[in-house]
């Protein structure tokens, strides 16, 4: 299996656990410590915070009237082996199908036991919360 499809299953599995609104799934699918960078200043997590952080995340989503996240990868670029920058597409949309809102998020990740996230970047959700006057 290429690079690219097994990130494309990753994230696959990322959205579907989002969709369970199952925290404790997606923050395993992250390192120990999750960094994220952001224009307001960096920090990071561990993971039992990050769970924590994940089911706020999740609750702010449905206040927004999200029914159904979806993402689709974009991109993926192997920076070394063992090592890639993905750039997934998400639209967050409503019981009817509309999109409440959309961005791009760029992830680094790494092969350990699995592909787990290290790192994301999550400007452009930022700015697309704020243009609708809502922030978590």
């Amino acid at each position: 299996m290429t690079v690219h499809a097994e990130i494309n299953m990753f994230f696959q599995e990322y959205v579907d656990a989002f969709a369970r609104e199952d925290a404790g799934a997606v923050s395993e699918l992250w390192d120990p410590v999750g960094l994220f960078p952001s224009p307001t200043g960096n920090f990071a997590l561990e993971r039992p915070a990050f769970r924590e952080h994940c089911a706020r995340v999740m609750g702010f989503y449905r206040q927004q009237g999200v029914a159904r996240p979806e993402g689709e990868t974009v991109s993926v670029t192997e920076l070394v082996p063992g090592v890639v920058q993905a750039r997934v597409a998400y639209r967050m949309r409503d019981a009817a199908g509309g999109v409440v809102a959309g961005w791009d998020h760029v992830y680094i990740l790494r092969k350990t036991d699995r592909w787990r996230v290290s790192v994301a970047i999550a400007d452009e959700e930022m700015a697309a919360w704020a243009a609708k006057g809502a922030s978590r």
